[in-house]
């Protein structure tokens, strides 16, 4: 018989990509700090050449440190001309696996 002890729980970035009247998206990435996630996802958004005179609302992306149950500090980026699954999707086709 063994005590049980739990292993620490990891380190995450929770990405959370909304906009007025769209569906949130959601990311959980590993293996990154809060500033590299910051400028991947910026250096994505402004490599898609979106006019500065887009209108609409903005889509916001949050991205927030967590471990385990626990809400770190978070940052976020807002610009206009994506919806939230295309930045979704950007996202994704760009992440190394």
């Amino acid at each position: 018989m063994k005590l049980y002890t739990p292993a620490e729980p990891p380190y995450l970035m929770r990405l959370n990509i909304k906009k007025q009247g769209e569906k949130t998206e959601f990311i959980t990435l590993c293996e990154t700090t809060q500033d590299e996630a910051y400028y991947f996802v910026k250096r994505l958004i402004e490599s898609q050449n979106i006019s500065p005179f887009v209108k609409g609302n903005v889509t916001n992306v949050e991205i927030r440190e967590a471990r385990g149950a626990e809400n770190g500090k978070s940052v976020s980026l807002s610009f206009k001309g994506l919806s939230p699954i295309e930045v979704k999707s950007l996202l994704l086709k760009n992440i190394n696996p």
